[in-house]
């Protein structure tokens, strides 16, 4: 199987075995086929039927019963060392709307599915238990917690599976943006993703050494102005240049809330605090232009 597969063939109704389902929704993170793989050969080891679902609830919302596939050890057994989601992956989210949450129950319902993997951030949490709500908890639910941004509290502090390894590449990435800011005396603004946690911009920020590291978390008001914001970088480009100018270390990076950066952030009087956390740095010889 690969990113692109299809249904293997039609999945009956009804099977004499327990029949579990396995869906994956919300944005890409390293370790999903790793999961799918895992719960799939756990089932089947105990005695269930596996089914994977494509592309999230996207096409149970709809009622289609064809965009499925079973699953067998022989087809997950060496997904492991292949990137992306076998199963794909959608945002869709099924209680935006009661019908379609009802719809969605109908189609697991009709693909004999009594038990459900589901595989994701929050959003692909919260509609999973509302699937068990709705369908009177006759089809049993557990979720994999997946996500880089690493903002679903965990037993024992565990990071969210990918939020590590995105970390580690952004780290990197990010010390190479920093020898370019070495050799070209600038200063580069870096951003990363995070949504409305500052986990992955923290991480990144500590482990690559930056200047400055800009968090949600470090604001206590709702809304911060744009101001208060541009103070926090020119200090520490200031302070930082001073600085260099004794060490010949001149340039550096900075972290700040990826929102912060869109192009219409420096018309905005005031944004959000609580928004997407960002690894950034700052870019002394030419304009700002956001993108």
């Amino acid at each position: 199987m690969n990113g692109n597969s299809e249904p293997k063939q039609a999945i009956p109704i009804r099977s004499e075995q327990r029949r579990l389902g396995i869906l994956v929704g919300g944005g890409p993170a390293p370790g999903i086929n790793s999961a799918i793989s895992a719960a799939t050969i756990e089932a089947i080891n105990s005695g269930l039927d596996v089914i994977g679902i494509y592309d999230g609830y996207q096409h149970l919302m709809r009622g289609r019963l064809d965009m499925v596939s079973p699953l067998a050890i022989s087809d997950v057994s060496r997904i492991h060392f292949q990137g992306g989601s076998i199963l794909r992956t959608s945002r869709a989210n099924p209680t935006a709307k009661r019908e379609e949450l009802e719809c969605t129950v109908e189609a697991l319902r009709g693909l004999g599915i009594a038990d459900l993997v589901t595989i994701g951030g929050d959003d692909t949490a919260f509609a999973a238990s509302e699937v068990a709500k709705a369908s009177e908890n006759t089809i049993r639910v557990a979720h994999i917690p997946k996500t880089i941004d690493n903002d679903l509290p965990l037993i024992g502090s565990m990071p969210t599976f990918g939020f590590e390894t995105a970390r580690h590449v952004g780290t990197q990435l990010v010390r190479n943006v920093i020898e370019d800011a070495r050799t070209t005396s600038r200063w580069y603004f870096v951003v990363v993703m995070g949504r409305k946690a500052g986990h992955l911009a923290l991480g990144i920020g500590k482990a690559a050494g930056v200047t400055l590291t800009i968090i949600p978390e470090e604001f206590q008001q709702e809304r911060i102005s744009v101001n208060q914001v541009c103070d926090i970088l020119e200090g520490a480009i200031l302070k930082r240049r001073s600085w260099g100018a004794n060490t010949g270390w001149p340039s550096s990076l900075k972290v700040l809330p990826r929102s912060w950066t869109r192009k219409n952030w420096l018309r905005s009087q005031v944004l959000r605090s609580k928004s997407t956390s960002t690894a950034i740095s700052t870019c002394r010889k030419s304009p700002w232009r956001a993108s």
